[in-house]
């Protein structure tokens, strides 16, 4: 069956309406026509008819007649008639964008289509590409009302991880990791499923889902660089900076060129005080993303940890240029200023360091010091308890999670 007939088919006209246009038995022969592959035949008989009356149901079929006689331009005649006649009905709005969709006419496709949808549900592929185009143009919430259209009639994969990919941009972290899991129970072993779980698992904070997602995927041997990189980064949030080194490197020798990779490669390294590898892998990443600030931020770090006083203070001031908050470009400051004997410079810097990320058991501690060689031993105390209290907090967390990854004996 062709495209144009599986079109006439899938979006036929409903009955009630086929039969008040078109006598029933007319409708039928030309829909055998069309199915037999004889347009020739379906024009001239629909010709016969529009003699005696004319019609919405008539003229779209004859649009469908013409498109599969390559006579586009009065098919799209027939399809803007047929709305005409009938600009209540679905089919011929879909139709007409069809064929405008063919000639790469986008702009004339989505107004017709923003109208069809008006009158009821889309075609699948249709509703999908409407969906495509209103997300890419701003229109999130008309984007979405239209994938939810699509998971309804037909459970697609492909809308509900295009519903996962909106519902996780507006900040519906567990909304998208429900619509996620739900494409995973329809299709437990797709790829594009399972690499959507771990992104949108990562977006959430939830590292767990994301690994038992990626070990899969390393299972079926679907090691694509993407897969090792976020594998990485979940287990990076679980605290497995060994498994996290080792995922990104897998990732980095099958794509070499990967700034986030290296990015996050360094901030492992550089927490396993493996400075001098840290550089490195900073150093690469600066040149092929010189304007991101945590390139530069990791960069300070392993240069400060290798005691390289002038170029760590040197590339924390560059990170801090762009980005005035960063923590760790603040941290490398801090810690300079402190060997310095530039106390108070210091103190200012691990505050806000602090004030940027609270959860930052370092920052607290770099503080506590910093203020007791100010002498302020009260606020020296306040930040060595907050350190304590925040690392127990952490240190739980991350066992808890690695305890669901299965690495209780910390693998």
């Amino acid at each position: 069956m062709s495209l144009w007939i599986a079109i006439a088919l899938a979006t036929a006209l409903p009955a009630s309406q086929a039969a008040r246009e078109l006598p029933a038995s007319d409708f039928q022969a030309i829909v055998a026509m069309l199915e037999d592959g004889r347009p020739a035949a379906a024009e001239s008989e629909l010709r016969r008819i529009m003699a005696n009356s004319d019609s919405a149901a008539a003229r779209d079929l004859l649009g469908i007649s013409l498109s599969r006689l390559d006579r586009l331009q009065e098919a799209e005649e027939q399809f803007r008639r047929a709305v005409a006649l009938g600009p209540e009905l679905l089919p011929p709005r879909q139709h007409l964008a069809r064929l405008l969709l063919g000639q790469n006419r986008t702009d004339e496709a989505l107004t017709e289509l923003r109208a069809a949808a008006k009158l009821g549900p889309l075609e699948r592929e249709l509703a999908l590409w409407l969906a495509e185009t209103e997300r890419s143009r701003g229109n999130q919430a008309s984007a979405e009302r239209q994938l939810e259209s699509v998971v309804e009639r037909f459970d697609s994969v492909r809308a509900l991880l295009q519903l996962a990919r909106l519902q996780a941009r507006k900040g519906q972290g567990p909304k998208a990791a429900e619509t996620v899991q739900r494409a995973a129970e329809l299709a437990p072993n797709s790829e594009a499923v399972l690499v959507a779980q771990a992104r949108v698992s990562l977006a959430v904070q939830a590292p767990v889902p994301a690994i038992r997602a990626l070990e899969t995927l390393t299972r079926m041997q679907l090691i694509a660089a993407e897969n090792s990189y976020l594998l990485g980064v979940a287990r990076m949030q679980i605290g497995d900076m060994p498994g996290a080194i080792e995922a990104l490197q897998q990732c980095l020798e099958l794509e070499p060129q990967r700034p986030l990779a290296l990015i996050a490669l360094g901030t492992a390294l550089n927490s396993q005080k493996r400075f001098a590898e840290a550089k490195e892998v900073a150093q690469k990443s600066t040149r092929l993303a010189p304007a991101s600030a945590e390139a530069l931020a990791v960069l300070a770090e392993a240069e400060e940890g290798l005691g390289e006083v002038a170029p760590a203070e040197e590339h924390a001031a560059q990170a801090l240029a762009r980005d005035p908050e960063n923590a760790g470009a603040l941290i490398a400051v801090g810690r300079i200023r402190m060997t310095q004997g530039r106390f108070e410079e210091a103190r200012d810097a691990f505050q806000r360091a602090v004030a940027s990320e609270p959860d930052m058991a370092k920052a607290h501690y770099q503080l506590s010091l910093a203020f007791a060689r100010l002498g302020d031993r009260e606020s020296s105390s306040k930040h060595v308890e907050i350190y304590r209290r925040v690392r127990q907090e952490n240190d739980q967390r991350l066992i808890a999670l690695r305890t669901s990854a299965g690495l209780e004996d910390g693998g």
